[in-house]
């Protein structure tokens, strides 16, 4: 039989369904043989990243991790398209990263095995990593130790009051950054800590806020604040001036204040018979306006906090 009789009976459609069995046969052949594992050497550029005193986080430039793998014929498509690819970051621990000299650090082959998931994927068995130590550069960088001051949007229940300020573990945390930057901050503030109706300590963790061209040594830190209830004394007290010099005299208005003092519940002892306001004269002397802000004396025992109403004294002195 010639070809064109073989062709005059082949129809359009039997070109089509032998075109599209003919691309599915090589598709089933193609994914069988790349499901198979094979032996391949790749290299992959890895940009670090790491904590580490005076440097910066992240190293200047990536490094390529050369290693015979064995992995699928799939992983192994994108394992040697590596080099084409932006590199792989990769968080390394301070100790598995050694000190060579200046900016440059190393980790070796032997620690650099715990990070082959995270650097070829999963799945990915390296059989060996074919040079025996990988170098990064951190550049150095300025720090400083600044405290962690705590801001709070806060709402007690009634006869609750907290004693005392946050107190935050770690209490100063460490800043990075170019120098012109970190030498205007004297302290990180953490986020705002929101709690309404307590009736308690509390305890928790709180993110630090992030400074622009920053980096610090910790995301977050721990807080507690102590609560108590409290019972309220009351006491109508009288002002005076301390330490006024021999031939002067000093006019306190008001004289008199009225004088709250909370007091940790239970209440077991104490009274307001010995409570005092006092104004130094020195403090006096100090001031531009002749208004002052007293000092309450002699408090009974587990007082946590102390209301004065009016706040602020005018003081007038006198010579004799």
């Amino acid at each position: 039989m010639s070809w064109e009789a073989i062709r005059s009976k082949i129809s359009g459609r039997d070109v089509v369904v032998f075109t599209l069995s003919l691309l599915l046969a090589f598709a089933v052949w193609l994914i069988h043989n790349l499901s198979f594992n094979y032996k391949e050497q790749v290299a992959v550029p890895v940009l670090a990243h790491c904590s580490l005193d005076g440097h910066a986080y992240s190293s200047s430039a990536p490094s390529l991790v050369h290693a015979r793998c064995r992995a699928s014929g799939f992983s192994l498509i994108g394992l040697l398209k590596s080099t084409e690819k932006p590199p792989v970051e990769v968080d390394f621990a301070s100790s598995d990263l050694h000190h060579k000299a200046g900016e440059v650090f190393y980790i070796t082959a032997q620690e650099l095995q715990a990070y082959s998931a995270k650097i070829f994927g999963e799945g990915t068995n390296v059989e060996a990593f074919l040079s025996d130590t990988l170098f990064f550069r951190f550049p150095y960088q300025a720090s400083r130790r600044v405290p962690v001051s705590g801001r709070g949007s806060l709402s007690y229940r009634s006869q609750y009051i907290a004693c005392g300020g946050f107190e935050f573990e770690p209490d100063s945390v460490t800043v990075f950054g170019e120098p012109e930057i970190i030498d205007r901050i004297d302290k990180v503030s953490t986020n705002t800590i929101v709690r309404s109706d307590i009736a308690g300590p509390l305890h928790g963790t709180v993110k630090l806020d992030a400074i622009p061209g920053v980096r610090l040594s910790d995301e977050s830190v721990e807080y507690d604040l102590d609560v108590s209830r409290y019972v309220e004394l009351v006491s109508e007290v009288k002002v005076s001036v301390v330490n006024v010099p021999s031939g002067r005299t000093v006019v306190v208005y008001p004289a008199v204040a009225r004088v709250a003092v909370r007091c940790r519940f239970p209440f077991t002892f104490g009274n307001m018979d010995g409570v005092t306001l006092t104004i130094d004269y020195a403090d006096f002397k100090k001031s531009l306006s002749g208004r002052c802000l007293p000092k309450a004396v002699n408090l009974p025992g587990g007082a946590i906090d102390v209301v004065v109403e009016p706040e602020v004294f005018d003081c007038v002195e006198i010579a004799l």
